[in-house]
């Protein structure tokens, strides 16, 4: 465990250094309200959640409990149709291959631990996207504060949408064969 907590530990300075370093950079020579600066700072946000989420996808395990109602609320915010486009574009087979692709235990255990992951990157793209809305708003960018959080809550929102929907799905159908209710 010594060398994988440095191992994660320097993955996690690391993200976080690029991320914020990003962000900082794009502010100075772009700024806060061109379009273009929300595009970027997402990319950065993105490959710091990639490199920070591992440390954390196994603290407070609770969170990825799916309650009844959510994906019900999810596909009224049009997180089925983004799912959808995205297996139309065949984004989803990529994901899936790359999943089916690690070593270890069953597919279906495999399969939930990648939504895990995926939920936890997202979840962390998603709250560094909102503290740089907030500090963009803060500093009277109110343009650059609706364009992050609208392209975050595009890049960020809906896939942790769609991967409670789907782990509700294979949990739900999981435990109607077991019980055969299904």
């Amino acid at each position: 465990m010594g060398t994988e907590g440095s191992q994660q530990r320097a993955s996690t300075v690391t993200g976080l250094v690029i991320g914020v370093g990003l962000a900082a950079a794009c502010w100075s020579a772009i700024g806060p309200d061109h379009a273009v600066f929300a595009f970027t700072v997402q990319g950065g946000f993105l490959f710091m959640a990639l490199l920070t989420g591992p440390a954390l996808v196994d603290a407070r395990r609770s969170r990825y409990r799916v309650r009844g109602f959510e994906p019900r609320l999810y596909a009224l915010l049009g997180a089925e149709l983004v799912r959808r486009v995205l297996d139309v574009v065949r984004w989803n087979r990529v994901i899936g291959q790359m999943r089916r692709s690690e070593s270890g235990a069953s597919m279906l255990a495999r399969f939930l631990r990648g939504t895990e992951q995926s939920e936890t990157a997202h979840l962390l793209g998603l709250t560094a996207t909102s503290v740089m809305a907030v500090l963009a708003a803060a500093t009277t960018h109110l343009q650059g504060a609706w364009q992050i959080l609208l392209v975050g809550v595009v890049l960020h929102g809906y896939p942790v949408m769609i991967q409670r929907i789907v782990r509700f799905r294979i949990i739900t159908r999981r435990s109607s064969i077991t019980t055969g209710t299904d």
